[in-house]
């Protein structure tokens, strides 16, 4: 499920900040079931708009899915709503699959939000 990258991706500054995080995702699986899975993963870097994650499973490309990530402490979290950018399949070990995932943070300042669409024109706040 490999997603090509988008190559605008880097335009932002990035920031080294390796964390352990949480994450949530959830699934349609029939007409009125949805499933649940998580798991833990790795935030890799930051920008004003998103960072990078390793995941041991690939969300789809646009899923929007939550972030668990910690603050000062391990008991203090912060709870993030992300949407999966692109997919990138790495090997590891002989017979493993891990994910780099590019998510843009959603409902943050610095994201890139549509607040109104006048005249064909879009109107933006955040970058």
């Amino acid at each position: 499920m490999e997603e090509s990258a988008n190559p605008d991706r880097r335009g932002g500054t990035r920031v080294l900040k390796i964390q352990p995080c949480f994450y949530q995702l959830a699934q349609v699986a029939g007409y009125e079931i949805v499933e649940f899975s998580g798991g833990h993963a790795l935030s890799l870097n930051t920008s004003s708009g998103g960072f990078l994650l390793l995941m041991p499973q690939p969300p789809e490309r646009r899923q929007v899915f939550e972030v668990h990530t910690p603050l000062s402490t391990e008991e203090e979290r912060v709870v993030k709503l992300v949407e999966a950018c692109w997919t990138r399949e790495l090997a590891f070990g002989a017979t493993g699959k891990v994910y780099l995932v590019g998510v843009k943070s959603l409902f943050e300042p610095g994201a890139s939000q549509f607040i109104a669409s006048a005249g064909g024109q879009e109107l933006s706040r955040g970058r």
